[in-house]
């Protein structure tokens, strides 16, 4: 019956972080691979797909969420507003409208909002995505003293 501590919610917020660097990857890699003749097409591409993967993603962590919701409900021994234990809500209507899964349900969608989702990957973002390719970039460029000029800015 108790809350998940810090430890927990940033374990569950740094899964959500490094599965939504995988999606941006993927799909960039997969909008690449397709070989676009115009840089637009290819943004529009990337940006189709990666809408597509967060529908999905989001999609499959409510149903996901329903279900653990609904057992672990169910285990509690809730009751409807009518004093019906929730195990013997059989139309799925009744049940989704519960106030205990409706509780329980809306505090999952904040956990995986905020942070996880609406903070966290923002402040993270530039460390991977800018910082760390220019740190490799400069790296590799000290080390090859034959690289100048404009080959270095590519």
């Amino acid at each position: 019956g108790r809350q998940p501590g810090f430890i927990v919610g940033f374990a569950f917020s740094m899964i959500v972080v490094v599965g939504n660097a995988i999606m941006y990857e993927v799909c960039a890699r997969i909008s690449d691979w397709v070989g676009f003749r115009f840089k637009d097409n290819r943004e529009a591409c990337y940006m189709i797909l990666y809408t597509v993967a967060c529908l999905f993603n989001v999609g499959l962590d409510f149903v996901t969420t329903y279900f653990t919701a609904e057992k672990v409900m169910e285990g509690l021994g809730f009751r409807n507003y009518f004093g019906v234990p929730l195990q013997d809500v059989t139309e799925f209507t009744a049940k989704f409208e519960t106030y205990g899964m409706q509780r329980s349900l809306a505090e999952n969608t904040y956990g995986y909002a905020f942070p996880s989702t609406y903070l966290i990957p923002f402040l993270i973002e530039p460390f991977p995505t800018i910082l760390a390719p220019l740190w490799i970039g400069r790296l590799v460029v000290r080390s090859h003293p034959e690289v100048q000029g404009l080959d270095a800015e590519e």
